[in-house]
């Protein structure tokens, strides 16, 4: 039971005021023993998010792998208060052997800067040390296509763990989904699409095409929904998530970083959030609201290794940068927050425009309870 429910559950069946001492007590005894939605409770206010970089691990798209398994390494038990990977994950993640963990990655910017391998072995592999068998560890995205291309399909051996796309092997749940009053074009891998498979140029040009999916649509037309399902990687399948986005550059939210990556994501029927003067705005952050994905998702390792701050979402090499850095949190909203600045900074320097209000679901992240978009009330922790 998380704090919401608890108090839900409380507030639905009050106590007797011969009751409510006790309730208190066990109120208080709740709050300070449960996790917080960002990390351990610590009594300090806002959110811990600890930051890596190093320009020396990454030079012309590719990464020194034994740098990143330190960096990442050094970012966990600093993040977790430990000298143990058994505790960071087990006592501090709330990750144990009977768990299957779900390493969600980005590769929709295509293989130079996709999530990078390197990063996700680190990660897999202080997993299989702290006592999780191979076989209960799934590398998954979205689409097959792109984790093909980005190098993760067939899975490469070294990663030794299943490496899965959404779709379309592992598919929808049609029992969890998320309503918004947009209707959506229903497109082919979207849970409720009925058709055939078209060529994949066709489908790629659908998939980016975001005003084609919500312009002028009927909610009498059955090749419309307003529903978004989420994957059953993430309902049925996965029981801990631990997501590896990449800072990279996006024309309608922004950037994909924790926040919009992880959401358009884990659902489909997701074109429709992406018009302009909608921005994710507050699909993002309500997708992310579900009891299932707060409680499940208990990582968040930001790649900035190679960063991009224009021409996204594909790769855009001129607006690439060898950061040679990763960012940790449990709180999706304070990575978000704080790398937001840095693009901005990047962005000025290269004379692009700035981000406006296409990262405004940020700040409505925050209001939905998601993590601290207030920079004074972030500790940013800089390791060497």
């Amino acid at each position: 039971m998380n704090r919401h429910r608890f108090l839900r559950t409380l507030s639905q069946n009050p106590p007797s005021f011969r009751r409510l001492g006790l309730a208190a007590v066990a109120l208080g005894l709740f709050f300070l023993a449960c996790p917080t939605q960002y990390g351990q409770a610590t009594g300090k206010p806002g959110s811990v998010v600890v930051y890596l970089e190093n320009p020396r691990v990454a030079s012309q798209f590719q990464v020194d792998s034994e740098a990143v398994r330190t960096l990442f390494r050094q970012g966990l038990l600093r993040l977790c208060h430990t000298q143990s990977v058994v505790q960071a994950w087990r006592e501090a993640l709330g990750v144990q052997p009977s768990d299957t963990v779900g390493i969600k990655i980005s590769t929709t910017a295509g293989p130079l800067m996709a999530t990078r391998l390197a990063l996700v072995r680190a990660i897999v592999d202080s997993l299989i040390e702290s006592g999780l068998a191979p076989s209960q560890i799934i590398v998954w995205d979205k689409f097959e296509d792109d984790l093909r291309n980005s190098g993760y399909l067939p899975a490469p051996t070294e990663l030794r763990c299943r490496v899965a796309s959404v779709i379309p092997e592992t598919g929808f749940d049609p029992h969890r989904y998320y309503v918004n009053e947009l209707w959506g074009k229903l497109i082919w891998g979207d849970l409720l699409f009925r058709g055939t498979r078209p060529s994949a140029g066709q489908w790629r040009w659908e998939l980016e095409h975001p005003a084609e999916a919500s312009g002028g649509i009927s909610s009498e037309d059955p090749s419309t929904s307003n529903r978004s399902f989420y994957a059953r990687l993430a309902t049925q399948i996965c029981t801990k998530i631990v997501h590896v986005p990449v800072l990279v550059d996006h024309p309608s939210v922004g950037f994909l970083g924790c926040l919009a990556d992880l959401a358009l994501g884990i659902v489909d029927n997701s074109r429709r959030f992406l018009s302009e003067g909608i921005w994710g705005d507050p699909a993002i952050p309500e997708i992310l609201s579900q009891d299932f994905v707060r409680t499940r998702t208990v990582l968040h390792v930001l790649d900035c290794l190679m960063i991009q701050y224009g021409g996204g979402p594909r790769c855009a090499p001129q607006y690439t940068y060898p950061l040679g850095g990763i960012y940790l949190s449990r709180d999706p909203v304070a990575i978000d927050s704080t790398v937001r600045a840095r693009l901005e900074t990047w962005r000025r320097e290269a004379k692009l425009p700035p981000l406006g209000p296409r990262t405004r679901y940020i700040e409505t992240a925050a209001r939905y309870g998601l993590g601290i978009a207030d920079p004074s009330k972030i500790e940013l922790i800089a390791l060497p």
